[in-house]
């Protein structure tokens, strides 16, 4: 018998497998598995062991089968091969015998005699089936092997069809996710040749009509009373608000178009921008009693950046924050830095957001409320724009290299809005 003789065991019960390991290598034997038939050859042919233990209910080809197949291999057939099987009778006995196995071991294992009973086989132990039965078990085997093949082809034939209706499925499914694509690409040129007419169709007579305006304000058409002056006043800021929001949505479906816009990219000090921005919304937080929480990092965080941009997204986020928080609400502002990103995070104490919208936001148009209690204004309480001025901070801070989210623990429970930007190491 061989030294530290390798046992290859071909079993598909995972714990046969480690009742025959636990009893096994304790003896010194080298144990390798297997976890169905056509496996166990392959591994047969790969390992030469000493010694094949074989499970005769095995998947995908049964015990007898790879038995006769492994004793069909010249460089395989002198390795004996012990049925290890709950199966009791003699007629599986001498079926196990006739297949090429060389002995026969019931199951359940007694751990006492095991591993002598191994042994004994490696030694040269060989056991044979009743001649008398031998023609008969022979052609039993061989109807078992045309069933098993049958079965095989039967089932390889179902896989094929499955697979041939699989794969025209998804042909169909490729194919109309491309109509849906061109689709898509026609209505979003659609939409974007609509926002360049109407845009350009607007500024003419949005020009003309604040001109108007300018000339009877400075008193070049005749003097106005202080009553007309109000009214005109007003209806002058209007008109530049409207004349904002095109610009806004032209920036919008410029980036859109072209994936990019010119930067001119510099080192900015994040806290210094934000500051500077903070000064012209000053007064609408006064009129609405908001608090502004002043949490920016004590020194300067730099990141590389274009200044006008920078200043478009600083503008979004506060006055969002200033929109959606009731009057004398909190609004708190962070920097902070972490390796190479720099962050910027405000959080309101306002009206929240569901989870759902979290995402959404950042999509054009979209909004949170019912658009049909769209309530526009500059920085009231819920009023709102027509939602692209969040889609406009994220494609910006896309196109510098950043990234933009939300977070919200619900409604009623505020809003926090974080991004970063890479940072500019102080030289």
């Amino acid at each position: 018998m061989p030294l530290n003789a390798h046992i290859l065991y071909i079993e598909d019960n995972e714990f046969n497998q480690r009742l025959v390991k636990k009893i096994l290598e304790p003896q010194g034997f080298t144990i390798s598995q297997a976890h169905d038939g056509i496996k166990g050859i392959k591994r047969a042919t790969d390992l030469h062991p000493d010694l094949i233990l074989m499970d005769l209910d095995l998947p995908y080809l049964d015990g007898l089968g790879a038995a006769a197949k492994i004793k069909s291999v010249p460089e395989l057939k002198e390795i004996p091969i012990v049925a290890l099987t709950a199966k009791s009778s003699s007629r599986d006995r001498d079926k196990a015998l006739v297949a090429g196995c060389d002995g026969y071991i019931e199951k359940p294992i007694d751990a006492s005699t095991f591993a002598d009973s191994i042994r004994k086989y490696l030694e040269g132990k060989r056991e044979t089936s009743d001649p008398k039965a031998k023609d008969q078990i022979l052609k039993d085997f061989n109807v078992d092997l045309i069933d098993q093949l049958g079965n095989k082809v039967e089932e390889l034939e179902h896989t094929n069809r499955e697979l041939t209706a699989n794969k025209e499925a998804l042909q169909n499914a490729y194919q109309q996710s491309q109509d849906w694509n061109l689709e898509l690409q026609r209505l979003t040129r659609l939409k974007e040749n609509i926002v360049t007419i109407t845009s350009h169709e607007l500024r003419t007579p949005l020009s003309i009509s604040k001109g108007y305006i300018e000339l009877l304000l400075e008193g070049m058409i005749g003097d106005i009373n202080e009553d007309q002056q109000r009214l005109l006043q007003i209806a002058y800021s209007k008109l530049q608000q409207m004349r904002e929001l095109i610009d806004k949505i032209t920036d919008l479906n410029r980036l859109h178009k072209t994936r990019r816009s010119p930067l001119n990219l510099v080192k900015v000090d994040l806290n210094h921008a934000f500051i500077k921005v903070y000064a012209t919304l000053t007064y609408f937080m006064q009129i609405r009693n908001l608090t502004l929480v002043n949490e920016l990092n004590d020194e300067p965080v730099y990141v590389l950046a274009d200044k006008n941009m920078l200043d478009q997204i600083f503008t979004n986020l506060l006055k969002n924050a200033i929109c959606f928080t009731p009057d004398k609400g909190r609004i708190t502002v962070r920097t902070h830095q972490d390796g190479e990103k720099a962050y910027f995070q405000i959080e309101d104490n306002g009206i929240g957001l569901k989870q759902e919208d979290l995402t959404l936001i950042f999509d054009e148009f979209y909004q949170v409320c019912d658009v049909n209690h769209h309530k526009s204004g500059n920085f009231e309480f819920m009023t709102r724009g027509i939602g692209v001025g969040l889609a406009l901070c994220q494609r910006i801070l896309n196109e510098l290299g950043g990234k933009i989210w939300a977070d919200s623990s619900g409604l009623q429970q505020g809003s926090t809005f974080t991004f970063y930007l890479p940072m500019v190491k102080i030289e």
